[in-house]
């Protein structure tokens, strides 16, 4: 499982780059195979659920604080445009004081999460909890290439 400390050391970036680098030296399916497999079990941990704006919103309301910032993928990939996460409670504290995200109230985050719906909205469990909402930039996206590479990982 990830952890706030893993988000705010980086030491989460490592592990995406880790799995692009692996995606870029297979070109099909990588269901089945061992290093599939353990791609998804590190991931399943992360429980990633595609989120309709009015469950993101919910899950923003039922906060106690919340946090934007990057998304934490974007430090690997600065090519792609900028798309803000908004951070949950613990989560939101520790990419703050990590100077990662700045807080905000949740009609703020609310406002931001509206500002990219376009974007496939997806919320990672952190340190047990869904804390992160990443409005994902798909090409980019480490759930968006494994499920590319078939490896289903995204609840829906």
């Amino acid at each position: 499982m990830a952890t706030i400390q893993e988000y705010m050391s980086g030491e989460v970036c490592e592990k995406i780059r880790q799995a692009f680098l692996i995606f870029s030296s297979v070109g099909g399916s990588l269901d089945g195979s061992k290093v599939g497999k353990a791609m998804l079990n590190n991931v399943n941990k992360l429980e990633p659920k595609k989120l309709t704006i009015d469950e993101t919103i919910d899950l923003i309301q039922e906060s106690t604080q919340c946090a934007i910032g990057e998304r934490v993928c974007r430090s690997l990939h600065k090519e792609t445009p900028l798309t803000e996460s908004v951070f949950l409670d613990e989560l939101a504290a520790g990419m703050v004081e990590a100077g990662k995200a700045r807080f905000v109230n949740k009609d703020e985050a609310i406002d931001n999460i509206k500002k990219y719906q376009k974007k496939p909205i997806i919320v990672s469990k952190v340190s047990g909890k869904h804390s992160e909402i990443c409005p994902t930039w798909p090409k980019k996206c480490l759930y968006w290439n494994m499920e590319k590479h078939k490896l289903k990982c995204i609840n829906r």
